[in-house]
């Protein structure tokens, strides 16, 4: 379970984002922080795994927060929610590690998709020896797609499956609004690269039925 504070200080937008991170797998919220001094008391308290951060807030600026973290040897991750999308914000948050910068209004559907880049992240710190699909998780490599297939439908079908359970071509495919053999080749194309694996479930009658999961 991947624990997140969220640091905003817009009551309604903390409100949406908190109920969307509870409505997702593998996500629980752990609290609210409107400034950067409760943001810090709160990690000190609270060690989640993952911010979702503001960049202005009442008292500082939300990177002021993952800078603090930094420099006490804090591995905490974080994904920026906010307003502001000039250069030198974007440079400062790349080069304190976030995990991804959304600029709001956030579509839910890239908000999953940052959720997924974070899951992916969490989940390559717990291995031994990590392949190239771990380490571009962890060094925020963009999703790759070969030719005829598409990176944001590709990173779409990662985060259906981010929860870890076993899913048909089929299923992930209603979630996110492709046709059962278009999802298909996309899970190929990640069984290929080692991010899932395939398990093949044999009945009685009729055709065997194909899952996928996360490697």
């Amino acid at each position: 379970m991947i624990r997140v504070l969220i640091v905003e200080d817009d009551a309604d937008i903390a409100r949406l984002h908190w109920a969307f991170v509870e409505r997702t797998p593998g996500f629980k919220v752990v609290g609210r922080a409107e400034s950067v001094a409760v943001a810090e008391a709160m990690v000190t308290a609270l060690h989640p795994d993952l911010l979702l951060l503001d960049v202005y807030l009442p008292d500082g600026r939300g990177l002021d927060v993952l800078r603090a973290l930094r420099a006490r040897g804090s591995h905490v991750d974080s994904i920026l929610v906010t307003a502001a999308n000039d250069l030198g914000n974007v440079q400062d948050a790349l080069a304190a590690g976030a995990v991804d910068y959304l600029v709001k209004p956030v579509e839910p559907a890239r908000l999953q998709v940052a959720l997924g880049r974070a899951r992916e992240r969490a989940d390559a710190r717990r291995q031994a020896t990590l392949g190239q699909a771990r380490l571009d998780a962890l060094f925020g490599a963009p999703p790759s797609a070969p030719p005829g297939l598409d990176a944001e439908t590709l990173a779409r079908v990662r985060a259906a499956l981010m929860d870890g359970a076993a899913r048909t071509a089929a299923e992930v495919g209603a979630a996110v609004q492709l046709s059962r053999v278009t999802a298909w080749r996309y899970l190929e194309h990640l069984v290929e690269g080692g991010e899932l694996v395939m398990d093949t479930e044999r009945a009685p009658v009729g055709r065997p039925t194909k899952r996928y999961r996360r490697a």
